[in-house]
């Protein structure tokens, strides 16, 4: 397996993972004001989406419609896994806004439904209460995996120790971080799309 530049061992499951590079989508997200790295993100996804965005986009140029395209494949993969390492410190009320922000894209432009939205943008601030006054910090790191039965989250800060592990039953909570990740409009969507065809 291999995990973004000085990742740790990932504290969640990476069994059933695709191989190859239309498994994975990346991206490292640079802020354009002062061009400081905000963030390394990596997305993985099972053998079976990654065979349909071979076929989808292998050979092909980059166009908007393609981008929708592999957007719908990756939202509705079977099992997803990402790993985000945080390259900037930042509070945590800044976090969540920040979340809701994407949420609020991907409700937009019809990734997720209402109710979803609404459930997430309610229980964002719990979820991420542990923050506290710490927010986030430099070296840490936000791990996801979703399949069937549900999304386990968990969160690690630089020395390895795990400040959060939540799992949330369905198939909902996947989509939705997925959703968010994408969102039209977001900064992630594009460079994660493009990584595919390079």
């Amino acid at each position: 397996m291999v995990l973004p530049l000085g990742a740790q061992a990932a504290p969640v499951g990476t069994g059933g993972l695709g191989r190859g590079r239309y498994a994975r989508l990346r991206v490292v997200l640079e802020k354009t004001v002062f061009q400081f790295d905000v963030l390394s993100l990596d997305i993985r996804v099972d053998q079976a989406t990654a065979d349909r965005l071979e076929r989808m986009v292998k050979g092909r140029e980059y166009s908007s419609k393609l981008e929708r395209d592999v957007v719908s494949t990756v939202l509705e993969a079977e099992t997803v896994y990402t790993a985000a390492k945080f390259l900037r410190g930042f509070g945590r009320d800044a976090f969540v806004e920040g979340v809701r922000v994407d949420l609020g894209r991907a409700y937009k432009g019809e990734l997720i439904d209402r109710e979803e939205y609404l459930r997430v943008h309610r229980e964002l601030p719990r979820w991420f209460a542990f923050l506290g006054d710490r927010g986030v910090r430099k070296g840490d790191w936000l791990y996801n995996r979703g399949d069937a039965d549900g999304l386990r989250t968990v969160f690690v800060n630089g020395d390895g120790a795990s400040l959060m592990d939540l799992t949330l039953p369905g198939r909902a909570p996947t989509r939705t971080l997925v959703a968010c990740y994408l969102a039209p409009g977001g900064d992630l969507r594009e460079p994660l799309v493009r990584s595919l065809f390079e």
